[in-house]
């Protein structure tokens, strides 16, 4: 489970890029994350690699597990243990002794695998040598020629291309769910598997970090007054945001009251607009708060970069939302929080103004 953890937070990585902070402040012997990553075949890996970036290459041997994550990830060299990557676009051409796990917009296995390989993606080429079971998905699958695989091939895929040459010993299978005995009125609800929630939080942290890395762009000063506000007066901020959401019903009656007459059309369209952009933000507020707290706190009081903690703040946040009906409560209180911060730093900015005019 812990590796899932680490393995989700890589993919935040691929946003650092444009930022301008120093990669190896975030750099230990077998662990290394930044903008661009490089791992030449002359470097002594003593144990498990964790390796993320924007970039990421690797042509060292790995005598352990390895989990890379980015936007490109290469590994060129071969793995001991089990293998964990994921980004934009994989390439995988060393020996794999262990089981390996492969998610990503586009995969190229050449490598060999000697245990398990499951591989999601949009388009999966295939032209290495796997031994052991094999389970791919995605829109587009190629087995290509040169490619050998000695077991079943399970798939589920839009479509399956299978070259002339490839070499499939145990034939190929299609990955069909078993059909339901019981009548369909007792249907039941999808079966939660840790793999749909790992892919909902992932998509979900891509979101809510697009938005926090948008905002804290182009607003960095309200930005970081909104959070600050929510960490040094938590309680007003919760009072506030209680109230706005114990105000909501109200508020949705005025609006579809305003609609009406065409003078409250543009009043009604600014309020609703207002609370929907405070819903998505109240989360980055929060998450935010969160993490420079964090962050702070285990840097004994040293303030860490803004990005770097919605980054982080953010990203557990969003597996606190993703726990099975308790992560509604979280939710709740993000809005709460977040949405009472940046209510009581906008009454702030406007109240001076008020006052001198």
């Amino acid at each position: 489970m812990r590796k899932y953890v680490v393995f989700v937070v890589l993919l935040s990585v691929a946003g650092l890029g444009a930022v301008e902070i120093n990669p190896w402040e975030f750099a230990s012997d077998n662990a290394l994350i930044g903008a661009a990553v490089r791992i030449d075949s002359t470097r002594q890996i003593s144990d498990d690699l964790v390796a993320g970036g924007a970039f990421v290459e690797v042509a060292a041997p790995v005598p352990g597990d390895a989990t890379l994550g980015g936007a490109h990830v290469r590994l060129l060299s071969d793995v001991a243990g089990n293998l964990m990557a994921a980004g934009a676009a994989v390439e995988i051409s060393g020996e794999i002794k262990g089981k390996a796990d492969v998610i990503g917009a586009s995969l190229q296995l050449d490598g060999t695998f000697t245990d398990s390989l499951e591989a999601g993606a949009a388009v999966i080429f295939l032209r290495g040598h796997v031994k052991g079971p094999v389970m791919l998905s995605g829109a587009e699958i190629f087995i290509e020629y040169g490619a050998i695989i000695e077991d079943t091939l399970r798939y589920s895929a839009g479509r399956l291309h299978i070259a002339e040459g490839a070499v499939l010993k145990s034939g190929a299978r299609e990955f069909v769910p078993e059909p339901k005995e019981k009548p369909e009125v007792e249907k039941k609800l999808p079966r939660r598997t840790f793999g749909r929630w790992l892919i909902g939080t992932i998509i979900g942290f891509l979101f809510f970090a697009g938005a926090g890395l948008f905002i804290s762009l182009v607003l960095p000063r309200h930005f970081k007054n909104v959070t600050g506000r929510l960490m040094v007066n938590p309680g007003l901020s919760a009072l506030t945001g209680g109230i706005a959401l114990l105000g909501l019903p109200l508020v949705l009656f005025i609006v579809i009251l305003s609609f009406a007459s065409i003078v409250g059309i543009g009043a009604g369209l600014f309020v609703s607009a207002f609370y929907l952009i405070g819903i998505i933000f109240s989360i980055v507020y929060a998450g935010t708060a969160m993490g420079r707290w964090l962050l702070s706190a285990a840097r004994k009081g040293k303030e860490p970069h803004i990005i770097i903690s919605m980054l982080l703040g953010t990203f557990i946040a969003l597996v606190l939302f993703r726990i099975p009906y308790a992560g509604w409560v979280f939710r709740i209180a993000a809005f709460i929080f977040g949405f009472g911060a940046l209510l009581v730093c906008l009454w702030l900015e406007i109240k001076p103004r008020t006052a001198h005019g």
